[in-house]
């Protein structure tokens, strides 16, 4: 049960969905083993008009626009300070080639000298990492140019703003690694992407990487292959929770259901604010191999169960007050999403919530996207607007839909619904 090629959650299709094309821009694209991450053009209208909005300003300098009809209510968080502070690391991945500087730099150990020490000379590090001088210095040159080092006279040290990114290691790191192996597919077959996305689907790499087919057969191969794009959308995860636990009060909640949950890295954050959550991750089977791994060594292990599937049309386990979808829905058309949320509202308890967090549509403004968003932007036509989901939901049963949109690396969307 798997969601995005970006952040969160797995479910495989049990049977292949064979590629449809109505025109150039509308397409639906699944298969068995991958996930689905073109869908249908067409998208889904609210039920009611568009609601009333009005806008207003805190003291706290958080702007908010609220609208209110027939049952929806809808906010917009414009600024809320810490929460997105781990994306300072894409001040460093904002083209290629410093990007690429910035790589070498950590695997040649130069990062690794200068965080314990700044070196006297460029020759002292020239030794340490073990390059000649004019290797050194076209290097070292991009990482200055790149805001990543500081040079006074000799010494070289890094900047102030690289050592507060090197908090966040984890992620720009992951961060590199995938952006370097979807390079080939932006460079070489964006024209593709745009014209012929069926085209794309078949020759882009990406799809290699995401094999949701090897996440059942319990192989070293397998595990490696599973593993190895759990890595990313664990560090994604990781950083993005903190806007969907500083937006939406999971005090309320008891038992949580994470659908697609993936390493369980989200209902770890969650029972990890939340002492009195106990939270069940349903996802395939060798991604919840790895993901009991992964939250073994937590405190909050005791709290986190996983439930495996080998097939995303069964039933969902219930009795709970709270199921949750991370970057896990965008992965689907419009029929099995609508599935997917029938079976939540199955799994439900009466009164229970429905959460959404999902990347919502790509939006370009003054500036150019950053190359560390490349990996996000290939799955552009997978994205939904909140409103898409409005009449899914009430057809589900759900009620007292909130939607609430906040700004992190790109637009994401928390939606809640009661049953």
């Amino acid at each position: 049960m798997r969601r995005s090629g970006t952040s969160g959650g797995t479910v495989a299709s049990p049977t292949p969905i064979v590629p449809m094309l109505a025109d150039s821009t509308s397409v639906m694209l699944h298969r068995a083993g991958s996930r689905n991450l073109f869908r249908n053009a067409a998208v889904i209208q609210p039920e009611v008009p568009p609601p009333t909005i009005r806008m207003f300003l805190m003291e706290s300098g958080m702007g908010t626009i609220l609208a209110t009809r027939a049952g929806l209510q809808e906010s917009i968080a414009m600024d809320w300070g810490g929460e997105r502070e781990y994306l300072c690391v894409d001040d460093f991945i904002a083209d290629v080639v410093g990007a690429r500087a910035l790589a070498s730099a950590l695997e040649l150990g130069v990062i690794d000298h200068l965080l314990q020490k700044p070196v006297g000379s460029l020759e002292e590090l020239g030794a340490l990492a073990r390059l000649d001088q004019r290797g050194l210095g076209l290097l070292t040159g991009m990482l200055r140019a790149n805001r990543v080092i500081e040079m006074r006279g000799d010494a070289v040290s890094l900047s102030a703003r690289f050592r507060r990114a090197l908090r966040y290691r984890d992620l720009l790191e992951a961060k590199l690694d995938f952006a370097a192996l979807v390079a080939p597919d932006f460079l070489g077959l964006f024209t593709t992407l745009l014209a012929n996305p069926a085209g794309f689907f078949e020759h882009a790499k990406l799809f290699e990487l995401f094999s949701y087919d090897r996440c059942f057969d319990p192989t070293p191969e397998n595990y490696a292959s599973t593993a190895r794009w759990m890595r990313f959308t664990t560090a994604l995860t990781r950083y993005e929770s903190g806007a969907c636990l500083g937006n939406h009060d999971f005090s309320r909640y008891g038992r949580m259901l994470d659908v697609g949950g993936n390493s369980g890295e989200f209902a770890l954050r969650v029972c990890r604010k939340h002492p009195a959550m106990r939270a069940t991750v349903y996802d395939l089977p060798l991604v919840c191999d790895l993901g009991e791994r992964h939250v073994r060594a937590e405190a909050e292990s005791d709290r986190i169960d996983f439930i495996r599937t080998h097939n995303t049309g069964a039933a969902m386990p219930r009795g709970y007050d709270l199921v949750t979808f991370k970057s896990m829905l965008h992965d689907w058309p419009d029929e099995p999403m609508q599935q997917f949320l029938r079976r939540a509202h199955d799994a439900l308890l009466p009164g229970g919530t429905l959460l959404l967090f999902e990347r919502s549509h790509v939006h370009i403004g003054d500036k150019q996207l950053p190359y560390a968003l490349m990996p996000i932007v290939l799955f552009f036509r997978s994205y939904r607007a909140g409103s898409d989901y409005f009449g899914p939901l009430r057809q589900a049963g759900f009620r007292d839909i909130e939607l609430t949109t906040l700004d992190l690396d790109m637009p994401f969307i928390l939606l809640t619904a009661r049953k």
